[in-house]
């Protein structure tokens, strides 16, 4: 098995050689996620910035104590109405869709392909699958982090790589994708772990970049986690990435 160091290592060297650039991909995700969030804001707020602002506002009242400012704040906020919760609720949806194309192209130039950023939208092929995984996955990681914080964490890790199998095997269900990942994740969750922790110092970086450091930082560790899907695919003797669904429109290789 590769090391957390050499699977580091070969995600850079990926990032380099990709035939369509990694940065450009993961700009153009980022950029409509933000629109797609920032249309929610003004559609339930009437302004493009109002979260900036309240929480401006919020943590200013906090450092002065004024309480009863506090609670006017709160008392302010509009109230969710049915048209901005459907809107919220599809933007959410299309944005776990949005993500599932990503991981196309990413599990693509991990073998060398070239994928176009038409790629992104590959994971509409899929989508009812992947929206059902998420459900079936926030649900028994909530139920699981009922029990302490501890098991939900376990929990997550262990349904880690459901997503990817629903984008390598076609023939498998949210539920089938929900359990391999299960036995994938036997003796990794450590790994895991350790792998996510060594991406902290980024992480708390990239807000004072603006957010323009997760324009390198998404890429990388969405490759360096597919490089521990392929090792955990390897030791059950499948396939990396075996039976991809086919794209959403066009052939996502060209």
């Amino acid at each position: 098995m590769r090391d957390r160091v050499g699977i580091k290592m070969q995600a850079k060297d990926i990032m380099r050689g990709a035939r369509t650039s990694p940065y450009l991909v993961t700009l153009i995700l980022l950029a409509i996620t933000f629109v797609l969030n920032k249309i929610v804001e003004m559609v339930e707020f009437g302004s493009l910035f109002y979260s900036y602002a309240f929480t401006q506002q919020y943590l200013d009242l906090i450092a002065s104590g004024d309480l009863n400012a506090l609670d006017a704040l709160i008392a302010a906020m509009p109230e969710n109405t049915t048209g901005v919760f459907f809107l919220s609720t599809l933007v959410s949806l299309f944005t776990i869709v949005l993500n599932g194309g990503y991981f196309i192209y990413c599990m693509g130039i991990r073998q060398g392909l070239r994928m176009p950023c038409a790629s992104l939208a590959d994971g509409l092929s899929v989508a009812g699958k992947l929206i059902w995984c998420w459900i079936q996955v926030s649900v028994r990681t909530f139920l699981w982090s009922l029990l302490l914080v501890i098991p939900g964490i376990v929990a997550a890790y262990r349904y880690r790589f459901a997503y990817y199998n629903l984008l390598t095997d076609a023939s498998l269900s949210a539920g089938d994708a929900i359990r391999l990942s299960c036995q994938q994740t036997q003796g990794f969750k450590l790994e895991l772990l350790i792998l996510d922790l060594s991406f902290i110092g980024w992480a708390l970086l990239a807000p004072l970049t603006m957010g323009l450091l997760n324009i390198w930082l998404t890429p990388y560790m969405t490759l360096c986690d597919l490089g521990y899907f392929e090792e955990a695919q390897l030791r059950l003797g499948r396939n990396p990435y075996g039976t991809p669904p086919p794209p959403a429109g066009g052939d996502p290789w060209l």
